[in-house]
């Protein structure tokens, strides 16, 4: 049985959350097409303005790398927290030129070392993505964070 492409979608987005979850951050850069890969964050008020200035932003498959080598190495300093992903309200849909436009919302829970839940971030992807080979990969994934203050800054990935 061919999943259907909205399963499809789906598995990636629980892949993709899995990864950041387990911390298994080496990972990151193979959800993202090598030739074409834009990851960018910012705000729902801006987006909605139409000011495109991202929070963060990664314009190359080598600045998605850089981005999560100081995680793997462990020279970056932030405040250290578990993160949960909860993703929902996948859509997806095939473009005619073969393309996969889809959205969905998130929902990223955090947990400090002491066990003190909270919520760090609410928002949306909207996402490019291509087939290569058997699996599916971003070649854009928009973040739009409905959340205006960030608890923690943005050294993971969301």
């Amino acid at each position: 049985m061919v999943p259907s492409l909205q399963a499809r979608v789906e598995r990636f987005n629980y892949d993709y959350a899995d990864a950041l979850d387990q911390r298994r951050y080496a990972e990151w850069p193979d959800f993202f097409t090598a030739d074409a890969c834009d990851y960018r964050v910012v705000s729902r008020e801006n987006h909605d303005a139409g000011l495109p200035a991202p929070l963060m932003g990664c314009y190359s498959h080598g600045m998605v790398k850089d981005r999560v080598t100081m995680l793997i190495k462990g020279t970056l300093t932030y405040r250290d927290v578990n993160f949960r992903h909860y993703i929902t309200n996948v859509r997806a849909d095939e473009t005619d030129a073969g393309a996969i436009s889809a959205s969905a919302n998130f929902l990223v829970m955090q947990s400090d070392l002491e066990g003190n839940a909270s919520v760090y971030m609410v928002g949306r992807y909207e996402d490019q993505m291509a087939i290569a080979g058997d699996r599916l990969r971003l070649r854009r994934r928009l973040v739009i964070v409905d959340s205006f203050s960030i608890d923690n800054m943005l050294a993971v990935p969301l």
